[in-house]
């Protein structure tokens, strides 16, 4: 483990700011050669069988213990043998605990793929993860946005050559998310400053369509050219989401959302989101951050399968109201997915809030002791009856 990755404070009612990732635990990475390919095989299947179940009630929880390696999802990403190794350490250490889905690995390579098939470049700094520094000043400045050959993008080229180094080291019996594409919206300020592509929203409103529109259609193909590589080993929903080869739709990161009113969501994001979610059997949406007063506008997304919220205060520095998301996705199908770093006392508090009959719930649990998790996993079912 390198920097300090572990999620749990001695102070339960803030964010700890001194952490490089509130949601990681320390892992021992593990050679190809040296993981148990049949013990998680099993352990995977299992799960995977767990979550079709949950997928097919009108309501229930479901519980889902993250493993996350911190690690990863900074500059090791730019190692595909060290991120491999880091994430099957994670996926043997995921063994020892009680969760309805597996962990999964993933092809992460920063959130820059989809900008770079328009030119964007990574910076990279040492301990970080890599960034896109934006193309443009204004949205004059913006030519008309046409992809570039995918295999030859080289950020998207190394994407497709980690998923088959990947399958080829799990002898292709391990299940694999995509890659972070992003949402149109946050990909955007990728390519363009982000004070001029909202001031753009509101003085060059068709220009800004087309540039959403043109970024909708590369999640598309490169989703579905990853789609064609990792085959059934596919763990969908994706990236931050439980996952699962028994799962469906696709996972999005929009955390702009909150920095655009409701109205202007519904306005330039829905039919995007919509578009993509159809061609991948719906959509997740994921923000960080308190965005309850987005919701109305969220559930407009017709083939809306799962929001992915934050829901205490070690998870994110301004988390969300349980009853807020409880009260919205009663008895909607909507499933809520609900981070909360925590001790287990702190989790079943906050699901109380949350739980109602009729709601389907996803609870993430970042608990490091196997006991305590364990516990947890059958007290949550318990109350979620």
């Amino acid at each position: 483990m390198r920097g300090n990755d572990v999620q749990q404070t001695e102070d339960m009612t803030t964010f700890n700011y001194t952490l490089k990732d509130a949601q990681a635990m320390p892992v021992t990475p593990i050679d190809p050669q040296q993981f148990d390919l049949a013990r998680y095989a099993a352990y995977a299947a299992e799960a995977d069988q767990r979550y079709a179940v949950f997928l097919s009630k009108p309501d229930g929880v479901a519980v889902w213990q993250r493993m996350r390696a911190g690690e990863v999802f900074r500059d090791a990403c730019r190692d595909r043998r060290e991120s491999l190794r880091l994430q099957l350490g994670g996926l043997a250490k995921s063994l020892d605990y009680l969760s309805d889905a597996p962990n999964y690995l993933e092809p992460w390579y920063g959130i820059g793929t989809t900008a770079s098939a328009f030119g964007g470049e990574y910076d990279w700094f040492e301990g970080q993860a890599p960034v896109v520094r934006p193309l443009y000043k204004t949205i004059g400045e913006v030519p008309p946005l046409v992809p570039r050959d995918f295999d030859q993008v080289p950020i998207m080229r190394y994407t497709l050559d980690t998923i088959e180094y990947f399958l080829d080291q799990t002898q292709g019996c391990v299940p694999i998310s995509w890659s972070d594409l992003q949402a149109p919206l946050n990909v955007a300020t990728e390519l363009i400053d982000t004070s001029a592509f909202f001031t753009g929203m509101i003085d060059e409103a068709d220009r800004v369509k087309e540039i959403l529109s043109a970024i909708t259609e590369v999640v598309i193909r490169f989703t579905q050219q990853q789609s064609e590589l990792i085959s059934d080993q596919l763990a969908r929903p994706g990236h931050g989401f439980a996952s699962s080869r028994a799962g469906r739709g696709i996972g999005l990161s929009t955390d702009n959302l909150v920095m655009i009113s409701p109205n202007m969501y519904d306005k330039f994001c829905i039919a995007d989101n919509i578009q993509i979610g159809s061609r991948f059997g719906g959509v997740a949406i994921h923000s960080c951050g308190d965005f309850a007063r987005w919701l109305p506008a969220l559930k407009k997304i017709d083939n809306l399968l799962m929001v992915d919220a934050a829901f205490s205060p070690q998870t994110d520095p301004d988390p969300n109201t349980p009853e807020a998301f409880r009260d919205a996705f009663v008895n909607t199908g909507v499933i809520v997915h609900a981070r909360m770093v925590g001790d287990p006392p702190e989790v079943l508090t906050l699901t109380k809030r949350l739980w109602t009959p009729g709601l389907k719930l996803i609870v993430v649990t970042y608990v490091p002791d196997p006991i305590a998790q364990q516990q947890l996993y059958h007290d949550l079912h318990t109350l979620c009856r």
